[in-house]
């Protein structure tokens, strides 16, 4: 009966750990989908504060649109929803969403429901999500293009 006890206070705890992950070093990345399609994103920098070590890593980037030189633009249709989803357990307190237009210029981009509307205009465009939890904060970049 002890026994059974045992491994079952430790089954529970590696699940809470899998689960809860108190040892991630880094913000989790968000999945960036149009339907089944995933989108590429690039990690800027962020500050993280894990059980045992609490970190702030700056990338290279000077801009989202630098973050995404990378990437070949994803392509999606004027009628698609972008889909920005976190892991279970890791939902951002705070989530902001940039559409760049150059360098210099950016506009706020309202989320909804995880979901935005790809602009009605073809076109390249860069995104930048900003996402803010109690251990810190992270960026990411991603960009598509609208035919």
């Amino acid at each position: 009966m002890k026994k059974r006890s045992v491994f079952i206070v430790v089954g529970i705890l590696i699940i809470a750990i899998v689960i809860v992950k108190p040892f991630r070093l880094e913000p989790p990345t968000p999945k960036i989908s149009v339907g089944e399609r995933g989108i590429p994103t690039t990690q800027g920098s962020y500050c993280w504060d894990a059980m045992l070590l609490a970190q702030c890593v700056d990338t290279i980037h000077t801009s989202p649109i630098d973050m995404t030189e990378s990437h070949a633009p994803s392509i999606v249709s004027k009628n698609d929803e972008i889909e920005i989803e976190f892991p279970i357990g890791y939902q951002p307190e705070n989530l902001r969403l940039e559409q760049w237009l150059d360098e210099h210029n950016s506009k706020m981009v309202e989320v909804n429901n995880k979901r935005i509307k790809v602009p009605n205009e073809s076109g390249v465009y860069v995104y930048h999500v900003i996402a803010d939890w109690n251990q810190g904060d992270g960026n990411y970049a991603f960009l598509i293009e609208v035919e």
